[in-house]
């Protein structure tokens, strides 16, 4: 069955419903589940939702419509492909408040090459992983510090980061960002089957003040392993008021 519209959770999506289990699991209200309901609970009106590794816009179509019109959804996609399916679907909503950017995030700028995998969702950074090798193109890759400062951006609410093994490389870009949002919440996909390393991520995550979850709700405390595949990460309060401490004193340092 070629593209077309299909009506799902987040209004109506473009995709090929008979590419993989997944995406007809879009369209029948099954895929990911707990992810969803994470979304649902959390994502308020004005808030602001980045999705990283959009894909066909699963989750940036339903930000959109759990926002109703208020804050804004940012989302990060490198492969035409899905970018022109996520822009029939963002046309077809009507969803003023998403904004797409055609590149790859990670931490650093410039020409980068694009790894096509046999499913749409597969598209990797990192070359020689299997399932992946289906040619190549060339994108731009860039660091979401470096968008948002150019965009004039600052406020991120919820990040979701599905990146097919380059988990550390996105964080790395993010830094900042993560920084200045004390009460960001990450919605985390781990690929340590494609070589990444969980546990090298859950320590960038605590060093910059995260508390790690289980994605199930309730959300349940996890321990840094590299059999974890997803993870929620939040700061609890003494953290964020660390962190506010610590921007009070470094502006009150720049000022001086």
């Amino acid at each position: 069955m070629p593209h077309q519209l299909h009506d799902y959770i987040g209004g109506k999506i473009y995709l090929d419903i008979d590419e993989s289990p997944m995406m007809r699991a879009r369209v029948e209200g099954t895929y990911e589940p707990w992810k969803t309901r994470v979304l649902q609970s959390i994502l308020a009106a004005g808030r602001t939702f980045v999705d990283i590794g959009t894909n066909k816009g699963y989750f940036a179509l339903l930000a959109a419509k759990l926002l109703r019109g208020t804050g804004r959804v940012l989302a990060f996609e490198p492969e035409p492909n899905n970018c022109r399916c996520i822009r029939h679907s963002v046309e077809a909503n009507g969803y003023a408040n998403v904004t797409l950017f055609e590149l790859a995030l990670s931490d650093q700028a410039g020409a980068a090459t694009l790894h096509l995998g046999e499913k749409s969702g597969w598209h990797t950074l990192l070359p020689g992983l299997p399932q992946r090798q289906q040619g190549t193109i060339d994108v731009q890759r860039r660091r979401l510090d470096a968008v948002f400062e150019e965009s004039g951006i600052e406020r991120a609410d919820v990040i979701k980061i599905d990146v097919e093994g380059a988990e550390l490389q996105v964080l790395a870009g993010a830094r900042g960002t993560l920084t200045r949002n004390e009460r960001v919440v990450l919605l985390m996909d781990l690929h340590p089957y494609l070589g990444a390393s969980p546990v090298a991520v859950c320590r960038l995550l605590s060093d910059l003040g995260f508390s790690l979850y289980d994605m199930q709700i309730p959300h349940q405390p996890v321990a840094a392993s590299n059999q974890l595949t997803v993870l929620y990460a939040e700061r609890p309060p003494a953290a964020r008021a660390r962190y506010r401490l610590e921007r009070g004193n470094e502006q009150s340092t720049s000022t001086c």
